[in-house]
């Protein structure tokens, strides 16, 4: 099973909004995201996309993530968000994680999978990685959001992706 990894930032008047924009930029606006504990299937694969290709489900469709997030209206304020992941023979984990720069939300990341190693007796075959989106803050709009989403599959019956 592939797990598509996607990435957005964005703008608004709120936080909220701007948390909207961020799923925005990743093409899961649209979708109703189902957050996950963070385990990765036995043999799954992680394939950075960057954005869902549009129209690929159907709107409000349930999908499965693993989601790091992060916002801010402070202006100026520096913002990171990311997600680690590592594979093994059983499985994988992911590990998502907020922190005010990408330095800092990658040495979290860096912790978080050491520490998933030392509650698993698993076999790690893959190479550890991450992908950490940072922002600052504007003035205007006001606010701005950063996520980070690693998107597994529609739950719902009505989507419209009959090969995977």
């Amino acid at each position: 099973m592939p797990i598509e990894l996607v990435w957005g930032t964005g703008t608004a008047t709120t936080e909220l909004g701007a948390f909207d924009a961020a799923l925005s930029g990743a093409n899961v606006h649209n979708y109703n995201l189902v957050e996950l504990s963070s385990i990765v299937p036995e043999g799954a694969t992680v394939d950075r996309v960057g954005e869902l290709e549009p129209g690929r489900w159907t709107t409000g469709d349930l999908v499965a993530t693993v989601l790091a997030s992060n916002t801010s209206a402070t202006p100026g304020e520096r913002i990171a968000a990311g997600l680690g992941w590592e594979l093994a023979d059983e499985g994988g984990v992911f590990m998502e994680n907020e922190a005010p720069t990408a330095d800092a939300c990658e040495q979290l990341l860096d912790a978080n999978l050491d520490d998933a190693h030392r509650v698993r007796d698993w076999n790690w075959t893959g190479e550890r990685e991450t992908k950490v989106v940072e922002r600052v803050v504007d003035e205007d709009p006001g606010a701005a959001g950063v996520v980070v989403a690693a998107v597994f599959h529609p739950v719902s019956a009505g989507h419209r992706d009959d090969d995977r």
